[in-house]
């Protein structure tokens, strides 16, 4: 179901409503992600060290997360965990649709990430919603005037 709206009497064709709720949904998580991350890094950063062996991933993954995040989380989490997802998060919920769907590609981007990581009972079932629609949002009508 396609929404419409009116602007100077012409009826402007805009995308699918539900590719805008999975962006909204999935943007919302994000920035609840980076702000959690923030809080830990603020009160606990040493918990990031425990999490690479947690996960697993590939070994090689592993080492590389003890050697970023676990030995340095104040540097990259704050770079990963906060400021990448909290980009990507407010350009999912960004109102324009090239935004929009970049906020979402990087979002599946992460959840392939997560993948890797071995955290697949989470990244599968978003990139099961994601990718359909990230395909919604490119297949929608441009719109007319």
């Amino acid at each position: 179901m396609s929404t419409t709206r009116l602007r100077s009497r012409a009826v402007i064709l805009t995308e699918p409503r539900w590719p805008r709720g999975v962006a909204r949904i999935s943007g919302v998580v994000l920035l609840a992600g980076a702000t959690a991350n923030a809080i830990l890094t603020a009160v606990a950063p040493q918990t990031y060290a425990d999490l690479g062996p947690w996960m697993g991933g590939p070994e090689p993954l592993q080492q590389l997360w003890a050697a970023t995040m676990g030995e340095h989380p104040r540097v990259w989490v704050p770079i990963v965990g906060v400021g990448y997802e909290a980009a990507v998060g407010l350009l999912a919920l960004s109102r324009n649709r090239r935004r929009r769907l970049a906020g979402l590609v990087g979002i599946a981007a992460f959840d392939v990430g997560l993948l890797a990581m071995g955290l697949w009972l989470w990244a599968v079932p978003c990139l099961v919603v994601l990718v359909p629609a990230i395909v919604g949002t490119l297949r929608a009508p441009r719109q007319e005037s």
